[in-house]
């Protein structure tokens, strides 16, 4: 097992995430995706893979500036679906400004995107175009402080400062050749994320917050990382058979999921199913490899190098 090897590629990708969640204190559809406009009182019965293939095709239009055609697919869906984030996609923003271009917009739209949306004052005021429907509807610095403050206040703080510890961890053992330490803490990891998931769920950015938060240092959590490595030294039969149940309810990252399989099936010499940091090879099935990510929720590769080239310029 080449760990260096695993270490840098992943670190790299740590950064390139990073790097997005900087990005979203522009005037870009990168935010942090929580829940509001959801009206069905049978969420549990709802299964987000297909929201996911929805959203993903909504946010196509919505980069391009089709408007129109983001707002039919979306209004129907978030009628539905609690939004949840997908891969680079804040769909909530995505909603909230295609509608202000096809419908009239009231300002209680605006209060429920900023009181499930407004984390970081920092990263309300600088996206242009929330500011602008701020500005339209006398919604001031001081509001936007407020509601972030009430929202900061619900984040489980002392399991967000574990979970950064826990990604650091990952990497600075990664960063000796002693396999059985190495070992010995993905094992603690293991055992420590299975307790979390079943008292708290699945800790996603409702419950321990995104990259920014208000008077927080920045977030170093990165959990796909560490479920990458569970694919060896963990409970792998657990997560497994667990992160699909949580996907289809929409509180898990399909990202995880693909993190600790891709990894699984290299390590065993088996098809790599999504190819999520594992580069593809011009002799890859691509067609396959799409309807692999599709039935677990995640985007194209298309769309993914699509949504690269977007976030670098």
């Amino acid at each position: 097992m080449n760990f260096f090897k695993s270490s840098i590629t992943i670190t790299l990708l740590f950064l390139l995430v990073i790097i997005s969640c900087i990005s979203r204190t522009t005037d870009s559809p990168q935010s942090r995706d929580t829940g509001f406009y959801h009206k069905n009182s049978g969420e549990n019965e709802l299964n987000y893979i297909s929201y996911y293939s929805e959203i993903y095709k909504a946010d196509s239009l919505f980069v391009t500036k089709n408007y129109d055609e983001t707002y039919r697919i979306l209004d129907p869906l978030l009628k539905r679906y609690k939004p949840v984030k997908g891969w680079f996609v804040n769909i909530s923003r995505d909603y909230l400004i295609s509608k202000s271009k096809v419908v009239k917009v009231e300002r209680t739209d605006v209060e429920n995107y900023l009181n499930e949306q407004a984390y970081s004052v920092e990263a309300v005021l600088g996206d242009k175009s929330v500011a602008k429907l701020l500005e339209e509807f006398h919604i001031d610095k001081a509001e936007v402080e407020k509601i972030v403050e009430k929202n900061v206040s619900k984040i489980n703080i002392p399991l967000r400062n574990e979970l950064g510890k826990m990604t650091l961890r990952d990497q600075e053992v990664r960063n000796t050749t002693d396999y059985d330490s190495i070992r010995k803490i993905d094992l603690q990891h293991s055992q420590r994320l299975r307790e979390i998931i079943e008292t708290v769920g699945f800790p996603n950015e409702k419950v321990v917050g995104g990259y920014s938060l208000q008077g927080k240092p920045h977030s170093e959590i990165f959990l796909p990382l560490i479920f990458n490595h569970m694919a060896y030294n963990g409970d792998y039969d657990y997560f497994k058979k667990k992160l699909p149940e949580l996907i289809k309810n929409g509180t898990c990252d399909p990202f995880n999921y693909a993190m600790l399989e891709d990894r699984r099936n290299e390590i065993n010499n088996k098809p790599v199913e999504y190819h999520v940091i594992i580069p593809i090879e011009e002799k890859s099935d691509k067609k396959k490899i799409n309807a692999n990510r599709k039935a677990i929720g995640l985007p194209s590769v298309e769309f993914e190098e699509f949504k690269k080239k977007i976030m670098s310029n």
